[in-house]
């Protein structure tokens, strides 16, 4: 978000002073008036304040004794330099600060120039006394008050110009950004691509220096996958996110939580975060009907607060963020339910048959094998039968725990139809597939299934092996091959594991 450049400069003041026609006769008028005000510079103060307490608006600026004492040096030592004749940079710089900072307070113009209007009420006898006979001498004198009284006023109206300005660039900038991260979440599916475009759209808008959005997991009741951006591997490694902490706060009053040093905070920050150079960082909740999906973390090096639209613009970007991490989990499930068998959680049929296609052309390019082995539940219908549906579906599911176990991340294991598996070992030849066959072949045998809590039974699986390029060179043979060496091990007599290329070698020998 591009910063604001201030529309009124110093520069201008000069042209300012000659439009005003402030010129050295008014400061010679003003520095003589200056030293007889000196000897009492808060004459009017008490007056002052006192036409000011009678109006609610100031009031709410004035809470106690100690503010109203200190409110009056101030204000004493502010109209005293009016008339000091010195309106160089470091008058006119001090006059623009002053500006800001009554703007920040919630000053409005008009009470502003409420002020000056009282306080040059309160000046003109003032100058009367000092002047005492020459009428011209006064009028010229209260002249010459009027042009630096306009000259600051006009330096203040200027800063609650450019504080507007600057407040509507970058709102504006803000409700781009805004937009700009509605189309791309709703338009993005992943969830990594999702939580990085609502991180990138968040730092961009409060100009904060890095982000986390820690994912809250509803069964285990705890935070889980962290997903970061601009923060060290040290301080991301040592994130704690402790059940009672800020995080649960935060989910808790579904309202966000700023933590920084200052004296008055009730969160102060770690040392964790110190070391990190972080300065602040405000934590927002991700919550959608309620249903907790995580927090979303805002760092900052060099600030120690937010703007109320800030926090405004950020609640909308939670809400929008919550509703593009649903999606995103919506359709991660809808992708995995395509991809899956829903029983077993295996690859589906459809699914390896993709794998199976993509590991073919692999391996003719690298010239390297691969098996297949197809696997059939021995009288799994004795067991449906016997023992019911239910448990048949308990078995199907145990058996998917074991062909999980026993091989690698690499290999492929789908449920083809039915009590039918298959699984692609990729880079293995036929001989190393039949061991790892036997491996799965053998853990099943020797599981114990239980139909209830006192019955228990034993169940097994026959297994064919087939391997490119030694069996078959394209998909659908190399599956037939290992379904005929699978159809020769139920022949004779089940659980056992038979290789396809051993029965191509005995026909030859016959």
């Amino acid at each position: 978000m591009p910063e604001t450049k201030p529309h009124f400069s110093l520069d201008d003041t000069d042209e300012l002073k000659r439009f005003l026609e402030l010129n050295d006769a008014d400061i010679h008028i003003l520095t003589n008036l200056h030293q007889y005000l000196k000897k009492d510079p808060a004459f009017f103060v008490d007056q002052f304040y006192s036409h000011l307490l009678k109006f609610e608006f100031s009031k709410t600026l004035i809470p106690d004794e100690t503010t109203l004492n200190k409110l009056k040096e101030v204000q004493s030592r502010y109209f005293t330099l009016l008339t000091s004749g010195e309106y160089g940079e470091a008058y006119l710089r001090d006059r623009f600060q002053v500006g800001r900072v009554h703007q920040h307070v919630g000053l409005e113009p008009r009470w502003y120039i409420g002020a000056y209007r009282k306080y040059i009420s309160l000046l003109i006898p003032q100058i009367s006394d000092y002047v005492k006979t020459d009428e011209h001498e006064c009028l010229q004198t209260v002249q010459s008050m009027l042009k630096v009284v306009f000259l600051d006023i006009a330096i203040a109206m200027e800063t609650y110009v450019d504080k507007n300005r600057e407040a509507m660039t970058r709102r504006t900038a803000q409700l781009s950004a805004l937009n700009k991260v509605a189309v791309t979440v709703n338009a993005t599916l992943g969830i990594n691509e999702t939580l990085n475009e609502v991180m990138r759209c968040a730092m961009d808008i409060v100009k904060a220096q890095a982000s986390a959005i820690v994912l809250f997991d509803a069964e285990s009741r705890r935070f889980t996958d962290k997903y970061t951006m601009g923060l060290s591997r040290h301080f991301v490694k040592n994130m704690n996110f402790r059940r009672g902490g800020l995080a649960d706060d935060v989910f808790k009053n579904n309202h966000y939580i700023l933590s920084n040093d200052l004296s008055d905070t009730i969160h102060p920050l770690s040392d964790l975060a110190r070391k990190e150079g972080i300065s602040s960082f405000v934590c927002l909740p991700l919550v959608s009907h309620k249903r907790r999906l995580g927090v979303q973390y805002l760092y900052f090096h060099h600030r120690q607060e937010l703007f109320d639209d800030e926090y405004a613009l950020l609640g909308t970007l939670s809400h929008i963020a919550t509703g593009a991490i649903g999606n995103a989990h919506l359709h991660s499930r809808a992708v995995t339910l395509s991809m899956t068998d829903e029983l077993t959680n295996l690859f589906n049929r459809r699914e390896f048959m993709v794998r199976l296609e993509q590991d073919l052309l692999r391996s003719r390019r690298s010239n390297k094998p691969f098996s297949l082995i197809m696997a059939d539940i021995d009288n799994f219908k004795n067991v449906n039968d016997s023992y019911g549906h239910t448990t048949g579906d308990m078995v199907l599911t145990e058996l998917a725990q074991i062909f999980m176990t026993v091989t690698r991340d690499i290999d492929i294991v789908a449920r083809y139809g039915g009590e039918e598996f298959i699984f692609l070992l990729p880079g293995i030849p036929d001989d190393v597939a039949f061991q790892v066959a036997e491996r799965i072949r053998k853990s099943v045998e020797q599981l114990q299934l239980h139909a209830n809590k006192q019955k228990f039974f034993h169940t097994s699986i026959s297994m064919g092996i087939s391997c490119f390029p030694k069996c078959a060179q394209d998909e659908n043979s190399l599956i037939e091959n290992a379904d005929k060496a699978l159809y020769v091990a139920k022949n004779n007599g089940r659980n056992q594991t038979v290789v396809f290329s051993q029965i191509q070698q005995e026909q030859n020998k016959e």
